[in-house]
């Protein structure tokens, strides 16, 4: 990662998400001190601005410089405006962009407890993604995808960590939505989802859960929260 995009270097430690048992769940949910974000565009850099916050580190993933420096350069552009407004100090903006880190080496997904795909793509492609990310992901991290619930157990089956993957429903821009609708998969372990839960918590957001794992079910039908507006993303291309 260069330090023209913006690698992390911050002294402090890194915020872990409260590890506190769910209510309902009786699972304690995995620390998340990083979090990786496949795809830098609209959803991905507002989940990420999310993210930046609650001072949580993220690394964003593009296969372009180009669309990488874009997606970093709106993310900026937010934290200018909020600070001319007088809604965020400036220093607070410099902190939140110091936490980001944006690169086009997907080996530097390896270390991040929580990886979110927000990519626009059909699922053969997205499928050939996450069988990358559960390859170079480290074990137990949890691989999150935007796509439709109906895709969920589609894109779990390309993995060997079927239990550690979700869908994650964004209301637009992500990083202004209020709620956050987890998607299970047929595999889904607890603690997966309690994890998400918990880190829906850190962030402020009103969290509802779509399928078996909760007796208020709320099934989320439609589009997902990303840029279906993009040129169509193709992991082929991706560079080690």
């Amino acid at each position: 990662m260069s330090k023209a995009n913006h690698e992390v270097h911050d002294s402090r430690a890194p915020v872990a998400v409260n590890r506190a048992p769910v209510h309902g769940l009786s699972m304690t949910p995995h620390a998340v001190r990083r979090v990786g974000i496949v795809g830098a565009n609209r959803a991905g850099i507002g989940i990420a601005m999310s993210l930046l916050d609650a001072d949580i580190p993220v690394t964003i993933f593009e296969l372009e410089r180009a669309s990488l420096a874009q997606g970093i350069a709106k993310a900026r552009s937010s934290y200018q405006d909020a600070v001319l407004q007088g809604r965020l100090a400036a220093a607070s903006g410099e902190r939140r962009m110091a936490l980001l880190a944006g690169t086009i080496h997907f080996h530097h997904l390896k270390d991040c407890d929580l990886v979110i795909e927000a990519v626009s793509a059909e699922i053969g492609t997205k499928g050939k993604l996450f069988r990358r990310l559960d390859e170079t992901v480290k074990p137990g991290a949890i691989l999150v995808t935007c796509s439709s619930p109906a895709e969920v157990g589609q894109l779990a089956a390309c993995t060997r960590r079927a239990g550690e993957v979700l869908g994650l429903h964004l209301s637009c821009p992500p990083h202004v939505g209020e709620t956050w609708t987890l998607v299970p998969g047929k595999a889904s372990s607890g603690q997966a989802l309690a994890t998400m839960i918990a880190l829906a918590q850190h962030l402020r957001k009103a969290c509802v859960v779509s399928g078996r794992w909760d007796s208020n079910v709320s099934h989320e039908t439609g589009t997902s929260g990303v840029d279906h507006d993009a040129a169509p993303w193709q992991i082929d291309q991706a560079t080690e």
